[in-house]
This record gives C-alpha cells, sequence and structure tokens, in this order.
C-alpha cells in the first residue's frame, strides 16, 4: 500500500488542494490513494518531490526521515539504552572495568547524545529535555542530520525489510556512538571482549 493518503492527510489537504497544487485530477489522485490504479514513475517522482519524500517511501517502503528523528527525540527523552552489552555475556566486565568507562556510554543514548553536543558546541534547549509526550524535530534536524550518511540508515529510507524501533534505535546509537568514541556498537563490544 502507498502513502499518498498519509502524506496527504498529514498535510491536511484536500483531494482538491492535491488537484490545485499538483495538477493531477482528484479523481485520478484518489485512485492512486486507494490502489485502483498506479501512477507513471514520472507522476510518482513528481509526488515524491511534492511532499518531500522518496519515491520508494512514497509507494510504502522505508522510514521517513521524519519517523528517525521522531526515534531519536524518544530515545533522548527516555534515555534508551541498547541492551546487547548485556546479550553479548559482558555486563560484568562493561561495569567492572574503569579503563572502558569512557565506552559505557555508547549504550546510553542521552549520555551519548549529550557528549556529542558538548563537543560540537550545541546547546540542548532545556525544553527539549522536559517536553515529554512532544517531538521537538526541528532541534533533531538541525544538529543530527549527519546521521543520514550512514549507509545502513540511508537505506532505511528505502528498505522494503520491516525492523524494530529497538533496532532503528540501535543503528541510530551507533552512529552517534563512532562520531564520539570512534567506535560503533558492534566494535565497542568486540573491543570489551578482548
Amino acid at each position: 500500500m502507498n502513502r499518498l493518503r498519509e502524506l496527504r492527510e498529514a498535510k491536511k489537504y484536500t483531494l482538491d488542494d492535491i488537484e490545485k497544487k499538483t495538477g493531477i485530477n482528484r479523481g485520478t489522485y484518489n485512485n492512486y490513494e486507494s490502489g485502483k490504479t498506479s501512477p507513471k514513475e514520472p507522476t510518482w517522482q513528481a509526488l515524491a518531490n511534492f511532499f518531500n519524500v522518496s519515491v520508494d517511501y512514497l509507494k510504502g517502503y522505508g522510514y521517513s526521515k521524519e519517523h528517525i528523528y521522531k526515534l531519536l527525540d524518544t530515545m533522548y527523552k527516555e534515555d534508551w539504552m541498547d541492551e546487547t552489552i548485556f546479550s553479548a555475556g559482558l555486563a560484568d566486565k562493561f561495569l567492572k572495568d574503569q579503563v572502558n568507562n569512557s565506552l559505557m556510554t555508547n549504550f546510553f543514548a542521552k549520555s551519548s547524545i549529550e557528549i556529542y553536543c558538548e563537543n560540537h558546541g550545541i546547546r540542548i534547549p532545556n525544553k527539549l529535555r522536559r517536553n515529554y509526550g512532544k517531538y521537538d524535530l526541528d532541534f533533531w534536524k538541525d544538529n543530527f542530520s549527519f546521521i543520514f550518511d550512514d549507509t545502513l540508515i540511508k537505506r532505511l529510507l528505502t528498505t522494503r525489510d520491516s525492523y524494530t524501533d529497538s533496532e532503528i534505535k540501535r543503528l541510530i546509537l551507533s552512529v552517534i556512538a563512532e562520531k564520539n568514541t570512534k567506535y560503533t556498537i558492534d566494535q565497542t563490544i568486540s573491543k570489551l571482549k578482548n
């Protein structure tokens, strides 16, 4: 199923608005939304440009940047933790080894994000820290767009595979951890095993 209706409704556009803004007849667009007919490739591209998404996302594949930014926002506010350290059987070493304390932050979203911000002179607004239940996407878009430079995060935008939110959060945290310590989460686990 495509995302045409979802995007139209998110923008609070009527079918008449779509016709005025894109030139696509409202009945034709309605058929696209319902899946009765499918746009030709140039129309898919025009609609993707109009909604500022990829064609694959519009066709129903992948995750939106907005969804990924919302997960980042949630990770920070809930101080999400990647629990692979425990499943790898390294919890005792992780908790006791003072030498690797700097690596500990690689598994905690809030501290990893705060370290990144501190290292790059980014001030985290107080409202962001307290704004539970609301998303503050502008902050993340302005300061964390680098996550989309990562191949695996970029792949999420067009994938036909399905991932849990925890799997996506792990990828996001790994990219931030690498910026802070030069180690991804998997590299950190490998380093702790040695």
